[in-house]
């Protein structure tokens, strides 16, 4: 298989992986707030901060994901028509 069909497939795994993550830290947060915590406190912070280092990481291979799947993309509709 080609290196950068591998490399989509990955990374659509790694974005599901990520995904899950990301909705665990999200959902963390809710809780938090949810019971109460201040925003300034030390365990919000943390929260917020893993939060805001997985979005960034999903939106950084998304980026990449996309461009990579729409040049396949091109290449295949190049070599079909």
């Amino acid at each position: 298989m080609d290196f950068r069909k591998e490399l989509l497939l990955q990374s659509s795994a790694r974005l599901y992986s990520i995904g899950i993550d990301l909705e665990a830290a999200r959902e963390r947060l809710r809780a938090l707030v949810a019971e109460g915590v201040s925003f300034d406190s030390e365990e919000m912070l943390e929260a917020y901060q893993a939060f805001c280092e997985l979005d960034q990481r999903w939106k950084s291979l998304e980026r990449q994901h996309t461009e990579l799947r729409d040049e396949l993309l091109a290449e295949w509709t190049t070599e079909n028509n």
